[in-house]
């Protein structure tokens, strides 16, 4: 037996709820007599994706990583041959993982296999988008005739108008500003750490991993993560019918 699967069944041990929500929907997340370990994990991990899918529930999807992200790194590590031996495979589980958490409605539940299916489709693609080489550059033919060079200057209109632009802007920045101050603050304390130490100070995941005890192949979760709830807070705040109220309760969401 693959070593993922040893005590599969301690997996969702730390989810009390989000066990009692798949018996809801009339899921049992224990081992069913004669299901052998594979079909068990196959099952429990689509159920777990369309629970995510449905209910859109942050701790729906810490679950589901929780419980699929030692065999899709498994799987991982299984297409990188030789030649891919330069890429890192927890860079892509993270790479995996950040797009089922973005795209949930293309998940269609249609058999117990249907997650293990679409993860490693997921990251099938993942890894050879990794692998493909820089495309060459395209040597454009010059244009023809002779380019007059233009005139930079800016007229007086010109002027008043770039001026007035930048007023606007300005204006706009500093609302821009206060919203993710606000945001910010909406983040919890590991959050905020995180983000600092990889916008702010410039530090690698791995190095920013080390100093908040966080391992490195959870880190670019941690900050996607964090980054959408910021987005989504502002997007909420700066929509001409969205309010900051509004935005506090889809960073809670």
């Amino acid at each position: 037996m693959s070593s993922t699967l040893l005590q599969v069944h301690d997996r969702l041990e730390p989810f009390p709820t989000i066990q009692n929500r798949l018996r809801l929907r009339g899921v049992c997340a224990a081992p069913q007599p004669a299901e052998r370990p594979e079909e068990w994990e196959n099952r429990i991990g689509t159920a777990l994706m369309a629970l995510y899918r449905d209910s859109r529930a942050e701790e729906a999807f810490e679950a589901l990583y929780h419980f699929s992200r030692l065999s899709v790194l498994e799987w991982i590590q299984g297409l990188l041959h030789r030649g891919l031996r330069h890429l890192d495979p927890n860079e892509l589980l993270q790479d995996t993982f950040v797009n089922v958490y973005r795209y949930p409605g293309a998940f269609r539940d249609e058999h117990h296999g249907s997650f293990r299916v679409w993860v490693r489709t997921i990251a099938g693609n993942i890894v050879r988008r990794a692998s493909a080489r820089p495309g060459r550059l395209s040597f454009q033919e010059l244009p023809e005739g002779l380019q007059e060079p233009a005139d930079g200057k800016l007229g007086p209109i010109q002027r008043a108008e770039s001026q007035e632009q930048e007023e606007s802007l300005r204006a706009a920045w500093v609302l821009f500003l206060c919203l993710y101050k606000e945001a910010w603050e909406q983040l919890g304390e590991r959050d905020q750490r995180t983000l600092h130490l990889v916008e702010v100070e410039g530090l690698s995941y791995q190095a920013a991993g080390e100093i908040l005890e966080v391992g490195r192949s959870n880190m670019k979760m941690i900050v996607f993560r964090s980054r959408k709830r910021i987005a989504r807070f502002m997007r909420a705040a700066m929509c001409p019918w969205g309010s900051v109220g509004r935005g506090r309760e889809q960073m809670r969401a």
